[in-house]
């Protein structure tokens, strides 16, 4: 079974089950894969979490019950949606549309609505991806971290401003100084994923020196396990280049793959013989932890 249709099953079986509660490791069983590679692929590909989906479309169906006079109290919502009770559900309502749920009654109360996602694969083909297949040994890193959100792709935006922050306060240059130039110079590492909450931390790092001083206030110690590493290589101007590397990875590469995500944590290599950031001969890779699907 292809990709699509392995998504397409996974979303029609969260559609059965709006109401009353999900189980997000089923829906990633009917897409036949490991539960941590369903979250990733449907979050990059999508836009947005699955945990997230579900919160959305639930709101949305009530929100239809609820201003096409349906005549269900709060309470029966709440508890049809998987809430534990009306205050849960009406705070959440209210979050998502900006007033209560008996206003949703009123008429020209402006609601909106999210359908059910459809999924489609589209390899272009138009532009080739430099990848290769490469095993590597655990790695000792440390780094200053950033609790980073993959809701409405905030990461897109927080992390090139967590990068400019650093370069502007000094934090880079003193992660530079203690940085190996044999080894992985200064990276990033995306770790510690809460798939299910759409955070993960975002770590600019080094090889661990041996010792957190010298390194910026707050830096802490990590290790990466070894693993298969598929290496992608991003070339031109850092910006926006390598962010849509990352999304093809995930939105061409994987699904037309007989690999899935390890669940550990991915990579970001920025080479110190690669030149100017804004240079079009510029270049850097994407590593991601990959497992035999």
């Amino acid at each position: 079974m292809d990709w699509q249709s392995r998504m397409t099953r996974a979303v029609d079986y969260l559609e059965r089950n709006l109401y009353g509660k999900a189980d997000l490791e089923r829906a990633a069983r009917e897409a036949n894969c490991s539960a941590f590679h369903f979250y990733r692929m449907f979050e990059m590909v999508a836009g947005i979490g699955v945990a997230e989906y579900l919160r959305r479309r639930r709101l949305s169906e009530a929100a239809l019950a609820l201003s096409g006079g349906s005549g269900d109290r709060v309470i029966d919502l709440a508890l049809r949606f998987g809430y534990d009770s009306p205050d849960a559900f009406s705070r959440a309502f209210r979050r998502e549309f900006g007033f209560l749920p008996s206003d949703a009654r009123k008429d020209g109360t402006r609601l909106h609505s999210y359908p059910p996602l459809s999924f489609s694969v589209v390899l272009k083909g138009d532009k080739a991806m430099e990848y290769r297949i490469e095993k590597g040994p655990l790695l000792a890193l440390a780094g200053i971290n950033l609790r980073a959100t993959s809701k409405d792709g905030s990461n897109f935006r927080d992390v090139p401003a967590f990068w400019d922050a650093i370069m502007a306060d000094g934090r880079f240059k003193a992660l530079a100084a203690k940085a190996n130039p044999k080894g992985l110079g200064v990276c990033a590492v995306c770790r510690d994923f809460d798939m299910q909450g759409g955070t993960f931390t975002y770590s600019i790092s080094i090889d661990d020196p041996g010792s957190l001083s010298g390194l910026p206030e707050g830096s802490e110690r990590f290790s990466v396990p070894a693993s298969t590493w598929g290496k992608f290589t991003s070339r031109g101007p850092l910006r926006p280049n390598f962010q849509d590397t990352i999304k093809r990875i995930y939105s061409e590469w994987l699904p037309a793959s007989e690999w899935e995500h390890s669940g550990s944590a991915e990579i970001e290599f920025y080479p110190a013989v690669a030149g100017p950031l804004d240079s079009p001969d510029y270049w850097c890779e994407y590593w991601v932890p990959l497992k035999m699907a």
